[in-house]
């Protein structure tokens, strides 16, 4: 059973398709539901949920996983619009996990207040130091402050990552 499951979750996070990723290949999903924007904006939701939940439950140890359920929330949102702007995922257009750069694609298309621009930026400072053991510099401080920080900037957001419910 340890067998089958584990053949099945490198099936499920080392889909088909292939991206670069520094000099070693890495392989992401790729399915029906790769290019659809309904699914990365449902996703978002559910991260914006738990991020909400953990900035609020008032522990510092949970901020730190707060903050990155944060990023990815924020980082689906900017994916979910910028598929519904014609941009897809492929093999040779990753687009890595970087909010400034998602949202400067996005800004074409699009105007933001600073307060979105300031939160990308923030998120994306906790997310290069959290998301593996290191020494700590940015995110000192760090509190319930980000979760409404993150309450405040996605409203801008969802005009361009929301859309019409696809049912499948």
């Amino acid at each position: 059973m340890y067998k089958r499951l584990r053949s099945w979750l490198a099936k499920l996070l080392f889909g088909a398709a292939k991206c670069v990723q520094g000099k070693r290949a890495v392989k992401t999903p790729s399915d029906k539901y790769t290019n659809d924007p309904a699914f990365w904006f449902q996703s978002a939701e559910n991260f914006r949920a738990g991020a909400w939940l953990l900035f609020r439950h008032g522990s510092p140890f949970l901020y730190f996983p707060a903050a990155i359920l944060g990023h990815q929330a924020l980082e689906m949102y900017l994916k979910a619009a910028l598929i519904r702007k014609g941009r897809q995922i492929s093999p040779s257009d990753t687009w890595g996990h970087d909010l400034e750069a998602l949202l400067k694609d996005l800004a074409g298309e699009a105007e933001f207040p600073e307060l979105v621009y300031n939160c990308a930026k923030i998120f994306n400072d906790y997310f290069d130091e959290l998301r593996y053991p290191r020494r700590l510099k940015s995110v000192e401080g760090i509190g319930e402050t980000e979760g409404w920080l993150l309450e405040e900037a996605i409203p801008f957001l969802l005009p361009y990552a929301k859309g019409p419910r696809i049912m499948t």
